[in-house]
């Protein structure tokens, strides 16, 4: 079974991601039609394929239809390949990370994600961090969502989680909508809460990464994601 990288996003940190994913095999980057023609070749040059992906019209909620629709693209990219190479090369499964994203120690992580169906690195605690509130299926008073910056999946439910666009201003963190939109297509109960989470297959990887040391490196804030969601009193995994 093969894994595949797909990197979603623009291209503001394409020599460090570039340089740090062409060690691996099977990356797709993902991005806009009007990104730089210099970066982009600079990104082909490492041996990563280039999807080129045009912005949509409506944005939405903090550019939530920008992650759908690069993310979709890429995935089904992956999808149309698999039709076209032998069935030990076909794309399995495949981690989900933003373009602003760099994850080391990914040779010893891969493995421990192998089988998940759905998963993230950790999902933040209902009722704690209460600077929040929304209205989706029922009203949330905190934020209660699974971190979106890395996600890992079988190849077909990650194409269900990511196919579809808001086409009005929700105030809706996008994180949410993306669970939301997973969980009813598989026909789980929109509740977001770990234990819920954890009875339908959806899983969490924090603890894979803290055990193979590995570091989530989010370039824009240069903070280690993981020193970030392990502290439990914030967030569950």
């Amino acid at each position: 079974m093969k894994q595949g990288i797909l990197i979603q996003g623009p291209t503001e940190f394409y020599k460090e991601m570039a340089d740090h994913y062409s060690q691996y095999d099977k990356v797709v980057w993902s991005t806009w039609d009007n990104e730089s023609v210099v970066r982009l070749d600079y990104i082909k040059s490492k041996g990563i394929e280039v999807i080129l992906v045009q912005p949509p019209k409506f944005v939405g909620y903090m550019n939530v239809n920008m992650q759908l629709r690069s993310t979709y693209e890429g995935l089904s990219y992956f999808q149309k390949e698999n039709c076209c190479v032998p069935f030990n090369e076909k794309i399995e499964e495949v981690l989900k990370v933003r373009s602003d994203t760099i994850i080391t120690n990914l040779d010893k992580l891969l493995p421990k994600l192998k089988g998940n169906h759905m998963s993230f690195m950790a999902t933040c605690k209902e009722g704690v961090r209460k600077d929040l509130v929304y209205d989706l299926v029922y009203f949330h008073t905190s934020h209660d969502y699974p971190a979106d910056n890395v996600v890992y999946g079988k190849l077909g439910d990650m194409i269900v989680m990511f196919d579809f666009q808001i086409e009005e201003l929700l105030q809706v963190p996008p994180e949410a909508l993306i669970a939301w939109n997973y969980m009813t297509n598989k026909g789980i109960e929109f509740k977001l809460n770990y234990q819920n989470m954890i009875d339908n297959g959806i899983t969490f990887f924090l603890k894979d990464c803290l055990d193979e040391n590995v570091e989530v490196n989010w370039l824009k804030r240069k903070v280690n994601l993981v020193d970030w969601y392990k502290e439990k009193s914030v967030y569950e995994w």
